[in-house]
């Protein structure tokens, strides 16, 4: 069995980046709907390709990965754009909301606890989301299984369907879900099954 995800590799090589430089799809898409100024965490940030995108545009941002390779390389990125970010190293599971904010993103990663974990971590997510903020959540899906190289790290695939029926009461701002393949340095292509969203909390 694999001791490290392949992420771990290159989140420890500053030249290349490990799935994609600048924002991913939907924040690129959708970042003018968030309120000016806004108060931002970004849960499983890797390289800090959204957190660092949203501080240039002036959004205050608290950013935490549990791996301390992204974490670094995050900072470094942060540091040579001359962005301020809050980066930390944290595993999801123990992390202790002690503010509120107008968005929080979470893309890649709930499907990699165990299914208690990520549903009590989305609970927690929404009920420390302002009145009128967002989550804006991209997971992976069952449509396909989980690729060799990320199955010992995946446990909790989502069904289809699983995630927009969590934000049940909530606006539903946009909503995607299919299959796509990638490439990753070191010659690594996948194909995975996804589902996202970004959600508005009703005031």
């Amino acid at each position: 069995m694999q001791e490290k995800p392949f992420w771990e590799k290159t989140y420890s090589d500053s030249g290349v980046a490990t799935f994609s430089k600048g924002p991913t799809v939907d924040v690129n898409e959708y970042y003018s709907i968030f309120p000016p100024n806004s108060l931002v965490l970004d849960v499983g940030c890797g390289e800090g390709r959204n957190s660092i995108f949203l501080a240039k545009l002036g959004h205050t941002v608290d950013a935490f990965d549990i791996s301390e390779n992204g974490v670094a390389k995050a900072r470094e990125i942060a540091r040579a754009l001359g962005v301020q970010v809050n980066f930390f190293c944290q595993d999801l599971g123990s992390f202790e909301f002690e503010k509120d904010y107008d968005v929080i993103l979470s893309h890649g990663v709930l499907h990699l606890p165990v299914k208690e974990v990520r549903d009590g971590f989305i609970r927690r997510m929404q009920e420390h989301t302002k009145p009128g903020g967002y989550n804006a959540v991209g997971v992976f899906t069952n449509r396909l299984p989980a690729t060799p190289d990320n199955a010992p790290f995946t446990h909790s695939l989502f069904d289809v369907g699983e995630l927009p029926a969590k934000y049940e009461g909530w606006e539903i701002v946009h909503h995607l879900e299919g299959t796509f393949k990638d490439t990753h340095p070191g010659d690594i292509h996948h194909e995975h099954a996804y589902e996202r969203i970004i959600a508005r909390k009703i005031k």
